[in-house]
This record gives structure tokens, sequence and C-alpha cells, in this order.
């Protein structure tokens, strides 16, 4: 009998069990994320929207745990536990990821290390220094390594920075969270949004075996696990041959103008993406490589008409935003309604009576209390930091609306990648308002917050979404799923604080690491160009026309697809096409569009439903295979082979 059938009362034994577990694998974990992402370049498992790792150890503890049920029955672990612990793994493993904690750790350092006269640094940067490390002597450990992080001064440096942060980020997704739970109910209750991206650790842990009896299942992990294995020996034994999954780009032999425009061009053809692609509803998959055609064809238009002079003409990331925005006004409009109902219920302290059980993780009055307290604590933390309050909560209200696009993106299609580089709200007030109109503090924190807006691949937010309708759909009682995932973000958080220093007192972040300055120096380069007048001196108006284009086309997409049920082109497709991580994936995507729309010509939605664990076991199959290659190169220390991202 499936674990779901079994009684909800008998989970705090359990729950306490798997939360002990992933209290302490998160260290460990976090450590295995930032050593590949920072120290070993590649693979890079945060920078899909499936972490690979996270899959990994799920299917390690699943196949313990199916041993210790012949052995051990009273010991073996529920599907609830199975899932819990996913979920915290998750949660940490976004913090630790390329996009998370660890760009604060280089923040946090730079300006007192490459100090006055350095190119790119604001002699006295606007930043408290209760957010920064400012005794270079502690920070020589930290760059040149061959150092140690456990000597007393240089854990009390860096304790009171560390948790400024760490009380920033808890009540950010503290915030985060509590949207999730006002709109789990409407999203997936409601609107029947198909979370696709929960399907494989749900058929993973569920304790009747079928997904690991099923022949189609294996025949898909064979195969991405095979080209997987062919290419890590390759890889360590150059003399044999290989399978070139990876970067393929025929940028260079593009060299006739217009052709010559486009930026980067590269094919790649890595399982884990056809896999996860071909879950996803076809007018997606046929929206996500059309419009990546779309965006390369305007930059061929530009070279050819020379309006690429000028060179962030065709203002793509601008674009990128108003696509954002016009997501965000599309679900506030569709969702109005259920909206307006959360907050009547809320100030009244109803329980929604149309469910047949009424209980989530807390009430809807204590949730919106709750959402409501956390982001005055926020608005606090940035006006003691120096922010003018309006900008503060400007900067806070673009950020949580990015935030609920992507766990929206993720419910309703659970595309591969969701990155949306470089379009932050750091990035679009000073072009609206320019920069001499905002003070040198809000400028400043918007250095130290590029952390948090420079890209959208690890969020945290959708995972935590994801975690409770796992809850839900499982027999989880929502409330120990959440204070599961709050207590993941915080011991995550402050895993991934430790896990960079770890390693980067040994191996020196100037010296060997991936990225080790290189986000840092963006972004105070980014500040020194504010500062010295260089940069958005004044409101650019290009770029809110590029907004406003964006902005449009989504909703006019949208407008389409509610008119003609038939339109093959979907908004979210724009939208995560506008930016870097789907030139990973556009071919990928192609092929798995291609296989998805012959499988449904030929062999309806029951031969797509039959096909659907075969695909699984290809996402299996390369996240498994793949993260063993990445596990010998944490105990052995060594380079091995990428399976994802370039």
């Amino acid at each position: 009998m499936s674990d779901s059938a079994s009684d909800p009362s008998a989970l705090p034994r359990g729950y306490v069990r798997a939360v002990v577990l992933g209290v302490l694998v998160i260290p460990v974990n976090c450590l295995w994320v930032v050593r590949l992402e920072r120290l070993m370049f590649g693979p890079y498992p945060s920078t899909i929207s499936m972490f690979a790792n996270v899959v990994f150890l799920l299917f390690v503890f699943a196949a313990l745990n199916a041993g210790m049920r012949r052995a051990l029955p009273r010991w073996a672990f529920s599907q609830r536990e199975m899932l819990i612990l996913y979920t915290m793994l998750s949660i940490s493993t976004g913090l630790a990821g390329l996009d998370g904690v660890p760009t604060l750790n280089q923040l946090m350092t730079y300006p007192a290390w490459f100090g006055e006269g350095h190119p790119g640094v604001v002699a006295k940067p606007p930043i408290p220094g209760w957010l920064l490390i400012r005794d270079r002597d502690v920070l020589r450990g930290h760059f040149l390594g061959h150092s140690t992080f456990y000597t007393w001064p240089t854990i009390h440096a860096w304790i009171g920075p560390v948790a400024a942060w760490t009380l920033f980020i808890c009540l950010l997704l503290f915030v985060a969270q509590g949207v999730n739970v006002l709109m789990r109910r409407q999203w997936a209750d409601r609107e029947r949004l198909t979370f696709p991206l929960v399907w494989l650790p749900l058929a993973m842990t569920d304790s009747n075996g079928a997904f690991y009896r099923n022949p189609l299942m294996w025949a898909g992990f064979s195969a991405a696990g095979g080209l997987s294995l062919l290419n890590g020996i390759a890889f360590l034994n150059p003399s044999l041959p290989s399978v070139n999954l990876g970067d393929l780009d025929l940028k260079p032999f593009l060299t006739a103008r217009p052709w010559s425009g486009i930026d980067w061009l590269p094919v790649t053809f890595y399982p884990l993406a056809i896999g996860l692609g071909f879950l996803l509803p076809l007018d997606l998959l046929f929206s996500c490589w059309f419009f990546w055609l779309m965006w390369k064809m305007q930059l061929v238009v530009a070279n050819a008409m020379a309006w690429d002079a000028n060179p962030e003409y065709p203002y793509q990331k601008e674009q990128g935003v108003g696509a954002i925005i016009g997501l965000a006004l599309l679900y506030l409009w569709t969702g109005r309604h259920a909206l307006m109902d959360i907050l009547r219920r809320a100030w009244a302290g109803e329980v929604d009576a149309d469910s047949a059980d009424p209980r989530e993780a807390i009430s809807e009055r204590t949730t919106f209390a709750g959402v409501c307290l956390g982001l005055v604590g926020l608005v606090v933390f940035c006006t003691i930091a120096g922010m003018e309050a309006w900008v503060a909560i400007l900067f806070l209200g673009l950020y949580l609306a990015t935030l609920v696009v992507v766990t929206r993106i993720r419910a309703e299609m659970g595309s591969p990648v969701h990155d949306f580089h470089f379009m932050g709200p750091d990035q679009v007030l000073p072009r609206v308002y320019g920069a001499p109109a905002l003070s040198q503090a809000d400028l400043g924190f918007f250095t130290m917050g590029y952390a948090f807006t420079r890209a959208h691949r690890s969020d945290t937010m959708p995972v935590g979404l994801e975690g409770m309708q796992m809850a839900r759909l499982r027999g989880v009682d929502p409330r120990w799923m959440l204070g599961a995932i709050l207590l993941a973000t915080a011991v995550g958080a402050v895993s991934s604080f430790w896990a960079f220093e770890h390693l980067a007192y040994q191996y020196g972040a100037a010296a060997a690491f991936n990225q080790g300055t290189g986000m840092s120096r963006e972004s105070f380069s980014r500040l020194a160009s504010w500062v010295g007048g260089g940069h958005d001196a004044r409101p650019n108006t290009s770029a809110i026309s590029a907004v406003c284009i964006g902005c449009l086309c989504v909703l006019s997409l949208a407008a389409l697809r509610f008119r003609f049920w038939s339109f093959p082109l979907h908004p979210i497709g724009f939208a995560v096409s506008s930016s870097w991580a789907i030139n990973l994936v556009w071919m990928p995507l192609l092929i798995a569009w291609v296989l998805k729309a012959l499988t449904l010509r030929y062999s309806g939605l029951a031969g797509y439903r039959k096909m659907i664990p075969f695909f699984l076991g290809v996402i299996l199959g390369d996240c498994v295979l793949g993260s063993t290659w990445g596990l010998i190169s944490l105990l052995f220390g060594i380079r091995t082979y990428n399976f994802f991202g370039a």
C-alpha cells in the first residue's frame, strides 16, 4: 500500500527523523555544490530547474531505503520522510548555487581587499560596514588561499556580516513561502496546475516500487546514463571516443554580415533537458525555440541596419523585464477574484468552505499577517542599511514579483530554465529614474543586492511551493513541510556561507575559483559607473520603451490565447527565451517538441502517458551518472565530466 493511504498522525516521529537527517546532510550538500560550481568548473547542478545533485541523493537514499525495508522494515523511511528530505536538500542547493549565497561571499569581501585606486572600485563605497568584511588581514586567506578559516580572528570577523545577511535572507524567503501558502490552493486545487517537476521525486519515493519495475524507465536511464558514462571515461582518457553533448558553437561559421551579428549560437543535446522538455506542454516547447530564433533574428536585423552601433540594441534584457512585468500583471488580473477572496477571508478570519480539506500549513489570516510583518522587516532592514523607504519598497516589490512569476512558471509549465539574467530591480530603477535621482546608499544596496537579482536560476520560492504540493498529494501535514522548508532556509544559508569560505581559505577565491571574484567585480564596476556618472546618468527612454514593448508582447500573446484556444505561441515562451540559459537548451527543447508531437500524433494521449516513464528515466539516468562524476571529483580532487552547463 502507498504511503499516501497511511495515518497522518504517525508523521511527527518520522518528521523529526527526516528533518534531523536533512540538517546533517545540508552542510555536506552545500560543500559539494560550491566545490563543483566554483572549484571544479562544473557540472553546474543549480543552473537548471531540477537540481541533479538532489535527484542523485534521493536515488541513493531510495536504494538504501529499499534494502532497509527488507532487513529492518521498522527503520525504513516512508515516502513522506523522503519528500521532506528531498525538499530540504533542494532548498539548500538553491542557496548554495551559482547565483545564491556564494555571490554574497564575494560582495562582502571585494571593497576592502581591492580598495582605493583599484579600477572599478569606489574609494569609499556607500555600504554600511556591518554588511562587509573590512579586515584585510582576515581577507588575505580568503583571496589567496593556503590558510584556514578556523581561527578566532577570522571567524569573529565573519560572524556579524553573515548573521545580518542570514537574517535578510530568512526574512525574504519567509515572505516568499508565505505567498506560497496563500496561493497554493488557488494554483493547484482550482486552476489545476500540473507541477511537472514533482513527478520524478513522487515516482522515485513511492513505496510500491512500480517506477523501478518499469522497463521503459530503465531503458531511458540506460540511454542517458550510458552516454554520461562513456563521456566521463573519455574525459579522463582523451584517447577514447566520446559523444559531444555539450556546447558546439556555430558562431565562428557565421562570418558574413548580417549573420555575424548573432552573438552566441550553441548547439547542445543534453539528455536531462530533453527529458524535462518532454514533460512540457507542446505549445510551450514550440514557443521556447521559436522565440529563441526571434531574439537571434533581432540581432541579425540590427546588424543589417547598423542599429547595433548602440551596443545595447535591441535591449533584449529590457524586453525581458517587460515580459516579467507583463506576466505579473496577467497573473494578477486572472487571479484577481481569488486574491480578493483571500484578502477578505484573511481580514475576517474566515475559513475557505469551498475546499474539501480547508487545512493549509497555517491559516490565511496568520499567513497574511506574517507576510505583512516580513515585508515591514525587510523595509526596515533596507532603511537601516541607508536606503530611502520608497526605493526599498519598489526594489522589494519588483524582486518579489519576479519570484512569484518564476514560481508560477515552474508550477504551470515546469520550464527547465528561468534565469532572467540582469533583469532585476537594480537594473530597472536606475534606468527609469536615472542614477543621480537615487541616493548613493540606494546604489550601494543595489550593489550588494546583486547577489539576489543577478539571475533567478536557483530561486527557492518555487522549490518551497513544489514541496508543499508534494506534501498535499502524499498526505504530509503541510505545517511540518513548511517548518522543514524554513529550517532548511536558515541552515542552508549559513552552510552556504561556510562552504564557500571553507574552500576559499584553502584554495583562494582569487587564485583557483571559477567566478571567485567575477560577480563582485561586475557589481562594483557598475557602482563606480553610477557614482562617476558614466552610466544611467539620466532616464534611458530607449530602455523604458523596450520594457513597454516586452510587456505589451506578453499581454498581446495572452489575449490571443484567450481569443483563439489553438494559438500556438505562449507568453511564457517569450519570457523564458529572453535570457541567457535558453541558449543551452533550445536544441534539446526542439528535439523534445518533435518527439512529443510525433508521440501525440501517432499514439495519442495514451501513448504519451506510456512514454513518460522513459523520459523520467532519461532525467534520472543523466542526473545519477552525471552526479556520480561530480562525487568522484569531490572525493579525489580532480576535474571530471561536465554533464550540464557551459
